[in-house]
């Protein structure tokens, strides 16, 4: 039997804040998710290495193609 769509989401967002704390790039603050959306929210320096870092993450999770970075 075939997982539902957001248990298959919920673990790739899993994986992908667990790599980011992991590799001490940032710490997520806040997860959301609805349909086949997800949110992160993170408290990082922001800079060129750790934009690097973040897209390498998206790019082994296959999501850097539906992937956006904003910056506040």
């Amino acid at each position: 039997m075939e997982e539902p769509y957001s248990t298959v989401y919920l673990k790739i967002r899993r994986t992908l804040a667990e790599s980011i704390e992991e590799r001490e790039i940032g710490e997520v603050w806040d997860q959301g998710m609805s349909g086949d959306y997800m949110d992160l929210s993170l408290d990082i320096i922001p800079s060129e290495e750790n934009e690097q870092k973040i897209r390498s993450i998206l790019q082994s999770l296959n999501l850097l193609d539906r992937a956006e970075l904003i910056y506040e």
